[in-house]
């Protein structure tokens, strides 16, 4: 491409900044927000954990226990589960996405770290609509 190539471009336009748009320097942001999706399942498990099922989230004994009715039992298993399973894919998915990509890229790591904020982001905004509607 010669210099008419770059101009029909806009690259020689004095007013424009050499460092990329902000439309790129949102790319970590958008990425933890789609991996905030799937976050959604032990977000949720470990809050049912914390709040629903906490006389029997640690508790090991199965159908043996004092601690609840047998869906209370039944239930913090799953939770359990769900922060177990799906919380360590996920932990897994963030490291590689927000540490070892751009690492192995020579990207900066910075961005992608405070991207890692917007994770919980798709959880708070359900936990918020559903409250306003039901």
């Amino acid at each position: 491409m010669g210099d008419v190539g770059l101009a029909a471009l806009g690259s020689n336009d004095p007013s424009r900044s050499e460092g990329p748009s902000w439309w790129r320097q949102l790319v970590p942001v958008w990425v933890n927000f789609i991996i905030g999706l799937p976050a959604m399942v032990p977000l949720h498990s470990a809050w049912l954990l914390l709040t629903e099922y906490r006389s029997c989230a640690f508790n090991s004994a199965g159908f043996q226990s004092h601690c609840g009715s047998v869906d209370v039992i039944d239930g913090a298993g799953w939770a359990r589960g769900g922060v177990v399973v799906f919380g360590g894919l996920g932990l897994l998915l963030v490291v590689a996405v927000d540490v070892l990509f751009p690492a192995a890229y020579g990207r900066r790591i910075r961005p992608w770290l405070l991207g890692m904020l917007v994770i919980p982001v798709p959880y708070l905004i359900a936990i918020a609509a559903l409250a306003l509607v039901g």
